[in-house]
């Protein structure tokens, strides 16, 4: 029996970080066999310190050991038996697909969904369990490879494997973040392999082959895929990845990343909209960039439904980064934290629709004991999970005033809204654009959307862009909204009646500035004053709504959308060191938008 309104029951929690479960099964739950999550706990000591989880680039580049053991391990874990619960098939599973308890999770009767909470604030809490689960059963895959080498070298690789920990793949960094890594689109990687030789070996970071693909766990061509497929060529079991097209679209989407990040943490309020508009946003792109979908590719790619992307193999290093995101805003706002919440209609596997979420919640399947699961509260440290990143060893400062600062600092450096760098002088183009910012401050320009859980569908994307002078002129994307939901949570929105919709949307935000920065230097506009930006937008800013089939969306049927244009002022610190100063309050220009579809009223 599942409960409805969790967030009151899990206040009696009998666990630090965990909240009780009714007894199942054989009403004795402390005898059962189950997988207790417990993240790496080698290399933590007295200090307070842990290993890091580091970029992949350097693990790569400054920890080659580590980074051979890395693939040889996670190539083993791929190969181990389906049926194991701690298999990377089984693992990957929880997310999505096959709608199926782990571990003795039970479910709610009748509902066909996977455990993962996406549109609501259980995000951040629920993908830090998940990864700790990851990060210990690779873990142990890493230490027996180690193992395996010739004597003379067995010192060597254990040594590399003991403080290893799952890299993360920042693809926030923007132009600074150099090309997309060849080592996530070769479908072969040369290691040094446990006979101690140079072999070359499927790239475990390329593909997930399904050993086999078991009937009745995926529906559709999935059901015929034997291995995760990019951008894929057809719906055929022959079809292939087009890498070719990740990279394209990876690179024309690198600098919308980047700002929504950088300005996601200059803005939100509070975590539960930093979650919610400001990361799920540019999650949510990365998801399609990698995967392919509707209308770039005839066919979705695995990592773009949420039932099958876990098995991509870059899914745990992308989320990776989403929790070294979410870690950094911890650091940087040390007193906020994730507020109660109604999930709408996103219930999961676990969670019924309409459930009170909140910090002390669940985050089923990931059990703490044999009788509780981890809660967002619980793993709100990352050290008691066994890591840190690099930027949030807090040990090595001297006060908690100086990490948050260190952290600031590591914030302002890495994730600045693009802008700054063109304002200042120290973009890769260089400063030709510095004359705009003659009083060390600038407009920041961005569109806002709501959605209706209901109204709309539940995976769709929007698309903007910035058309020429001329028909004949290429259309300039300027950002996408990628709202992700499972499948079959769409079918269930369909049955509510409209006079029962709560006032729940969803939100995000698409940055503007960067696209308008460009149009300066090519003579089409000005400056980003209000007197010039306001009339550019109403001229060339157009959008197209796609449904999850690709089929385009008539803007007379988008009353469950609102797109609004906002701008807000931005002061630029002298030192790089601090992060850039957000006004309170953004501006709302609803007369862009008055009149079409999705626009707000003027």
């Amino acid at each position: 029996m599942w409960l409805t309104r969790l967030s009151t029951v899990f206040l009696v929690a009998s666990g630090v970080g965990s909240s009780p479960l009714q007894p199942r099964g054989n009403g004795q739950p402390h005898m059962r066999d189950i997988t207790i999550v417990t993240g790496v706990q080698k290399g933590k000591n007295e200090s307070g310190s842990v290993p890091v989880r580091r970029e992949i680039h350097d693990l790569k580049a400054s920890y080659p050991d580590q980074w051979n053991v890395y693939i040889l391990g996670l190539r083993a874990f791929q190969l181990a038996d389906q049926t194991d619960p701690k298999s990377f098939y089984q693992i990957a599973g929880i997310h999505g697909r096959p709608y199926v308890a782990w571990e003795g999770a039970e479910g709610i009767p009748e509902k066909r969904a996977g455990y993962c909470p996406h549109t609501n604030t259980m995000f951040f809490g629920w993908h830090r369990a998940y990864l700790a689960l990851y990060e210990q059963e690779l873990y142990k895959h890493v230490q027996n490879v180690a193992w395996q080498f010739p004597s003379h070298l067995v010192s060597r690789y254990t040594s590399a494997a003991e403080d290893f920990r799952v890299p993360y793949w920042d693809w926030a960094l923007g132009e600074a973040g150099g090309p997309f890594p060849d080592f996530f689109t070769s479908p072969i990687i040369q290691v040094i392999g446990t006979s101690g030789k140079e072999e070359t070996v499927s790239n475990p970071l390329h593909h997930f082959e399904f050993h086999p693909n078991v009937p009745g766990d995926f529906e559709g061509r999935y059901s015929g895929y034997n291995t995760t497929l990019r951008w894929p060529t057809s719906d055929k079991p022959s079809a292939q990845s087009q890498d070719s097209k990740l990279v394209d679209d990876f690179n024309g989407q690198i600098t919308p990343l980047h700002d929504a990040i950088g300005r996601g943490f200059g803005i939100a309020k509070n975590m539960n909209e930093f979650v919610l508009t400001h990361v799920e946003v540019p999650h949510g792109w990365v998801h399609f960039t990698i995967g392919g979908g509707k209308p770039r590719n005839t066919y979705d790619g695995h990592m773009w439904p949420l039932d099958y992307s876990a098995f991509e193999p870059l899914f745990m290093l992308h989320h990776c980064n989403v929790d070294r995101i979410f870690a950094l805003w911890q650091a940087a706002n040390p007193d906020k934290y994730v507020e109660p919440k109604s999930v709408g209609y996103s219930g999961t596997f676990t969670i019924p629709d309409k459930t009170i979420v909140d910090a002390d919640t669940p985050l089923s399947p990931f059990w703490n004991t044999p009788n509780t699961f981890w809660t967002t509260n619980g793993v709100r440290d990352t050290t008691v999970l066994g890591y840190a990143y690099p930027e949030t060893k807090r040990w090595t400062y001297e006060s908690p005033e100086k990490y948050k600062e260190g952290v600031n600092a590591a914030v302002a450096n890495l994730y600045s809204a693009s802008a700054r760098a063109r304002l200042t002088g120290n973009a890769v183009t260089g400063g030709d654009l510095k004359h705009i910012n003659a009083d060390n401050s600038f407009m920041d320009w961005s569109i806002n959307m709501q959605a209706s859980p209901v109204l709309l569908p539940g995976t769709l994307t929007v698309r903007f862009s910035l058309i020429g002078e001329f028909s004949s002129d290429p259309v300039a994307e300027v950002g996408a909204w990628h709202v992700l939901i499972p499948e079959n949570h769409e079918m269930e929105r369909r049955k509510v009646e409209q006079d029962s919709i709560p006032e729940l949307k969803l939100k995000g935000t698409v940055s503007l500035t960067a696209s308008l920065l460009d149009d300066i230097a090519a003579g089409k506009l000005e400056s980003l004053n209000q007197n010039q930006v306001l009339p550019y937008l109403k001229q060339k800013l157009t959008w197209k709504v796609y449904a999850a089939n690709g089929t385009v969306i008539p803007h007379g049927s988008l009353q469950g959308l609102t797109i609004d244009v906002v701008s807000i002022k931005v002061s630029i610190p002298d030192d790089p060191n601090l992060p850039l100063n957000y006004s309170n309050e953004p501006i709302s220009h609803s007369d862009v938008m008055f009149g079409r579809g999705g626009g707000t009223k003027a």
